[in-house]
């Protein structure tokens, strides 16, 4: 049941549009005030993949930031946040409210943005209008470990579909005794089918997965939301799939993921003397083989 609740969470989502509005600066955005449609700033309904710096976590996390076409803007992040400097929380988004917009003339955008659930106050700088790096500002008042700090890439309007595709991701390097070894193996050597469902190799084999009951079914397949994909990596030591969440990179062919179950999974951490499962402090990721 909790495998469901969980997934379920994590699939239920509005589908966003992606759409670009035209390139022309208009003035900075009046504080609380909802510009009008067609504002003309060029992020305006777009999408951005890559990375989110967050305090403790072993790497930095698969990050997702649409800007909404009015003030908002929407991130997903598998945030794991401290609530009242007591409790631990885990929330999968969270929404921004704009406050101003600067626009200069050498290339680079500056995006002050509010987020109220965490009282965070956040600095985005688009440079070149596809790359975007972000911190909370120095007068932010959010707790320290519910802060967060991306590093992203415009997506083009038009999202490629991972239907029909197949996975893996790059062996081990060096001369260790993981050397060969494919690093993150819970989400190498797999496709996802025109049909929506997920399918394993290992070992050179396929593997035939009967899901033991309606759980597993629903994990067996996968979701595609723009550049975000929720889908199950397998375990193939204790037989057992594991909920991922993953962005795709703007070109399509790398997908960066990361997992809420630190129990089952095969993932980089911090108390491993060897790292068999792939470098420490990178983000896991599988990348596209056709």
């Amino acid at each position: 049941m909790k495998k469901i609740i969980i997934f379920t969470c994590l699939c239920i989502a509005v589908i966003f549009v992606s759409s670009c509005s035209k390139d022309k600066a208009k003035s900075p955005a009046t504080p609380g005030v909802p510009p009008p449609g067609n504002s003309g700033y060029f992020f305006e309904n777009t999408e951005w993949t890559g990375v989110a710096a967050t305090y403790g976590q072993e790497y930095p996390q698969p990050c997702y930031l649409r800007f909404n076409g009015d003030t908002t803007v929407s991130v997903y992040v598998l945030f794991a946040w401290i609530m009242d400097n007591v409790n631990l929380e885990y929330h999968d988004s969270t929404v921004g409210h704009i406050t101003s917009i600067d626009t200069v003339t050498d290339g680079m955008i500056t995006i002050q943005v509010t987020f109220p659930f965490t009282s965070d106050q956040q600095v985005y700088h688009i440079t070149d209008k596809k790359t975007l790096y972000g911190s909370p500002s120095p007068t932010s008042t959010v707790f320290y470990y519910n802060a967060f700090s991306p590093s992203l890439e415009l997506c083009p309007k038009n999202i490629p579909s991972v239907s029909g595709t197949n996975w893996a991701t790059n062996k081990i390097t060096g001369s260790g005794p993981a050397e060969g070894m494919y690093e993150y193996p819970d989400i190498t050597t797999f496709g996802f089918s025109v049909d929506g469902f997920t399918s394993y190799v290992r070992n050179g084999k396929i593997i035939t997965y009967t899901p033991p009951d309606q759980t597993d079914l629903l994990l067996y397949k996968y979701s595609q939301i723009g550049p975000r994909l929720y889908f199950a990596g397998y375990n193939e030591t204790t037989d057992k799939l594991i909920v991922y969440y993953g962005v795709l990179s703007p070109d399509g062919n790398t997908i960066l993921a990361d997992c809420r179950n630190h129990t089952d999974t095969r993932l980089p951490n911090y108390v491993q003397t060897i790292n068999w499962y792939g470098p420490s402090g990178t983000t896991p990721n599988t990348h596209r083989v056709n």
